[in-house]
């Protein structure tokens, strides 16, 4: 495969996070505040929410043989 040149709208972002990722330059307070303030707008329930999910197998009961009728 070739790598062509793309025209789509992201790339222009993911071209700018290449470059920042091979500088050894420390990022500022800006880009800092822009990733928390992305971060922040992504909608994520709560970790608990996950804790109330039921579980899909039975929990394992101990074995019990059937009794003998004598």
């Amino acid at each position: 495969m070739t790598d062509l040149p793309r025209s789509e709208p992201g790339d222009d972002a993911a071209r700018a996070a290449r470059e920042a990722l091979v500088g050894s330059a420390a990022p500022d307070a800006s880009i800092l505040a822009a990733v928390q303030d992305g971060l922040m707008s992504v909608p994520a329930p709560a970790p608990s929410s996950w804790f109330d999910v039921p579980s899909q197998r039975q929990r394992p009961q101990p074995f019990t043989p059937p009794r003998r009728r004598g």
